[in-house]
């Protein structure tokens, strides 16, 4: 059986996007590492609504769940919001350029900015659906056209 890796849905928005900034440099750093593996190796992952092999290093974990969840949304809710979008059913193994490749097709820049636009890093201009959807076709076809 292929091992499979855990991913938060909402991070399908975030990797394509991903430019070095992060919470720490812990953080910046296995997200850069995460972001290196599954664009180049297209492992398979299950979709989650918790967190993930990213928010390990994360300095906002908590035993309880995410530190920026706040009393109007959660991250676990943006992760909801994500897959139902997505149409994937949470268990689901899928690589990632397939789970990508659906992104891109069914996230428009409306669903995005509702999705993103209370994200610090989208707030501060560091992401944008124009430079999503680029990364995102880009990482698609990249990943398409990689020899095995």
């Amino acid at each position: 059986m292929l091992k499979e890796y855990n991913l938060r849905f909402h991070h399908l928005l975030c990797l394509p996007l991903f430019i070095g900034e992060g919470y720490s440099d812990d953080f910046s750093a296995n997200m850069q590492y995460v972001k290196k593996f599954v664009e180049t190796e297209d492992p398979r992952l299950r979709f989650i609504c918790k967190g993930d092999m990213i928010c390990e290093n994360c300095p906002n974990r908590r035993p309880g769940g995410c530190a920026l969840d706040s009393t109007d949304s959660t991250v676990a809710d943006k992760d909801r919001r994500v897959s139902e979008i997505l149409r994937l059913v949470i268990s689901d193994g899928v690589s990632y350029s397939k789970a990508l490749q659906a992104a891109h097709s069914l996230i428009d820049k409306r669903s995005f900015e509702d999705l993103c636009g209370d994200c610090r890093w989208f707030r501060q201009g560091l992401c944008s659906y124009e430079k999503w959807e680029e990364n995102a076709a880009w990482t698609v076809y990249s990943l398409s056209h990689k020899t095995k």
